[in-house]
């Protein structure tokens, strides 16, 4: 599916251990009666205000990512042309939603598992592909996905809900979240948020033990759900039960003689003989299985840090560990250890599952992990395992920004203590942008690009033609990245043009609501000073 790109040298940190040469402290698989990890003591994790987007990724990270696919940049580039030349990113895909999905194990029967699944991580692909590019019809094709299963689905049945059900909202809320807080335009949203907490959230809120995939990414949607729905309790519910699920998921020799058990007491490490540092639950089973909770593991850790909850002091040995031992077997950098598991030899296959953990530990931390980087980018542009991960390389890839971080957003105030508004709250193109009073709602919700725009309802304040006389009017418009679109902060509050080299201003500085922005020769009068949201 994915093109291999070449591979990216990046700094070694010195002093740090490398993962080339993993562990290899084992133990037998009867040395001694497994323990129960720690209890989580009851404690609030949730921030006091959710930051948006604040799932998978936020709005300084996908600056960063919009900058490196417009230069053309490796790898960036090519997974963005990945992800859009995929079927998933099709803009005549026809949503197929049913009011029941009904999956049996291993999706058989498959009766909506497929549809529903794809659906979610297709609607997530044009609302990545919107927020990067500006091309408002992924947008609109997202929306549309989204509005079709909101409007139709009420129950999932058959042996696999519980997976079934979160891989669908994991997907769904990273498509929710680009949505609803960068886009904004979308009337339906609120109907998209009753249906994650009737139809998805009671079935993974309180996760299943019965393999540590299941428990993982059911606690990922659970998360999910809790940041778009702003739902501290289910926050703090699924962050406990991850703390909980990790210890049993990943060995260490210091966990003792055997792993941890899982929090409901289950102790299933398929046909494992003794236990290495850095292996997993289902390494036995599969490294296909075995991928799907380190990628939950990651992500949840990610969408934890963007809301200011910081869980990589409890988990992060136990990621750098596993994504070491399996990568270190994937590509074959170290013998097979002989007779690890009952039922033969490894079942190699991790998928792609490694650039969140990789870039946390790696490229933000500094942790130098050889195998796990070779892994990774060999892999490179990672594109979708069609079930609930997608477009990794293009989101995580060498990426340092801080999970926690966001660009500004909020109200421009101006002339009177009036607010920058876009009339009538119309996104159409070429909708006249003006001062009115101040009522915080999403016309007047303005967010500071690092490239120099200011953007709203999805688009951008623009000068109308691309022009430089005084008095030429200011309006919305897609976002293109043209200089016409490009606003630098001046001496004074002003906000400067660069290319006409003119002043953001208020027409004939008047204090009346709907009062036209133009711009004009910069003369450093109230009606060109304006206070840009912090």
């Amino acid at each position: 599916m994915s093109t291999m790109l070449r591979r990216c040298a990046l700094a070694t940190v010195l002093g740090l251990l490398s993962l080339s040469a993993t562990s290899t402290t084992t133990t037998t698989a009867s040395a001694a009666a497994p323990s129960a990890p720690t209890p989580v003591a009851e404690q609030r994790f949730a921030p006091q205000t959710f930051a948006h987007p604040g799932v998978n990724i936020t709005s300084t990270q996908l600056e960063f990512v919009r900058t490196k696919v417009q230069q053309g940049a490796a790898p960036w580039k090519a997974a963005y042309d990945d992800m859009v030349g995929d079927p998933l990113a099709s803009l005549s895909r026809v949503p197929a939603p049913r009011p029941v999905v009904d999956c049996g194990m291993g999706s058989d029967p498959n009766n909506g598992c497929t549809d529903e699944r794809q659906d979610a991580i297709a609607a997530y692909t044009d609302a990545l592909a919107w927020a990067i590019s500006g091309d408002e019809r992924y947008a609109r094709k997202a929306i549309q996905i989204m509005d079709a299963w909101s409007a139709t689905i009420t129950n999932h049945t058959g042996l696999n809900t519980g997976i079934q059900t979160a891989w669908s909202a994991a997907s769904w809320v990273k498509a929710a979240e680009l949505i609803r807080y960068q886009y904004q335009n979308w009337p339906n949203a609120g109907r998209f948020a009753n249906m994650l907490r009737s139809v998805y959230l009671p079935v993974v809120v309180n996760g299943d033990d019965r393999t540590s995939n299941w428990d993982l990414v059911e606690a990922e949607a659970s998360i999910g759900i809790a940041v778009f729905t702003n739902d501290g309790v289910t926050f703090d519910k699924a962050v406990s039960q991850y703390l909980a699920r990790v210890p049993a998921f990943v060995y260490l020799a210091s966990d003792g003689p055997t792993p941890h058990r899982s929090p409901d007491g289950g102790f299933n490490w398929e046909s494992a003989t003794r236990y290495i540092t850095g292996m997993a639950q289902e390494t036995c089973r599969d490294f296909v299985h075995t991928g799907y909770s380190i990628a939950s593991m990651s992500h949840i850790a990610e969408t934890a840090l963007m809301q200011g909850t910081d869980l990589y002091p409890q988990v992060g040995e136990r990621l750098r560990q596993v994504l070491g031992w399996h990568a270190t077997q994937e590509i074959r950098a170290a013998p097979e250890p002989a007779n690890l598991c009952g039922d033969g030899p490894l079942a190699r296959g991790l998928g792609p599952v490694t650039e969140t953990g990789f870039n946390a530990l790696h490229t933000r931390q500094g942790i130098a992990m050889a195998n796990t980087q070779a892994l990774t980018e060999r892999s490179r542009p990672a594109g979708t395992n069609y079930l609930f991960v997608a477009w990794e390389t293009l989101t995580n890839a060498n990426n340092p920004i801080e999970p926690g971080t966001q660009l500004p957003t909020g109200p421009i105030t101006g002339l009177g203590g009036k607010c920058v508004d876009i009339d009538s709250a119309n996104s159409a193109d070429n909708t006249p942008v003006q001062m009115y009073d101040c009522n915080g709602t999403n016309a007047q919700q303005w967010t500071v690009g690092g490239d120099g725009t200011l953007r709203a309802l999805g688009k951008c304040l623009d000068v109308a033609s691309a022009g430089t006389a005084d008095g030429t009017k200011v309006q919305l418009f897609q976002c293109n990245g043209t200089a016409a679109q490009v606003w630098r902060p001046g001496s004074g509050g002003t906000l400067v043009n660069p290319v006409s080299g003119k002043c953001l201003d208020v027409t004939d500085m008047s204090t009346a609501n709907n009062a036209r922005l133009q711009i004009w020769s910069c003369t450093g009068t109230t009606n060109q000073r304006f206070q840009l949201p912090a």
